[in-house]
């Protein structure tokens, strides 16, 4: 009887023992936090080469801008007439332009360019026009 009593002590000490150990603590949590960096960038083709132009018509061609961007952006351009006796932009014209945020930004801007009949035939003449990307 002792020694039955003795194998039951012992047996609940082992198992005690294993219930202790098994509520001890083996693992944890850590919370990771990082603040995100406002990136954007803006794609715009070096050179554009419009229709050839006679005084007062005007000769047209387009220019796609792409970009990307991890906050609402916008799209700006301004028009540097250059030689152009006018040069212009819808999207100079409608700027401020809501661009949206994303990978894969486009948009396609229409050009206009005239000259009058002070310019000479055979002249080339060129402007240009500045593309801005901005996060409010």
């Amino acid at each position: 009887m002792k020694r039955t009593l003795l194998i039951a002590a012992a047996v609940a000490a082992l198992v005690f023992g294993v219930v202790a150990y098994a509520n001890a603590a083996t693992s944890g949590t850590v919370t990771v936090n990082a603040t995100v960096n406002p990136q954007m960038e803006i794609t715009v083709p070096g050179t554009v080469t419009l229709s050839n132009v006679d005084p007062y018509t005007p000769a047209t061609g387009s220019v796609t801008v792409t970009g990307k961007s991890n906050k609402n952006a916008t799209l700006s351009a301004s028009v540097s007439k250059g030689t152009f006796t006018t040069l212009s932009s819808t999207a100079a014209a409608a700027t401020p332009i809501a661009w949206g945020k994303g990978g894969n930004l486009s948009y396609t801007d229409n050009l206009t360019g005239t000259v009058d009949w002070d310019v000479d035939a055979g002249t080339v003449v060129s402007g240009s026009v500045t593309y801005t990307i901005a996060q409010p």
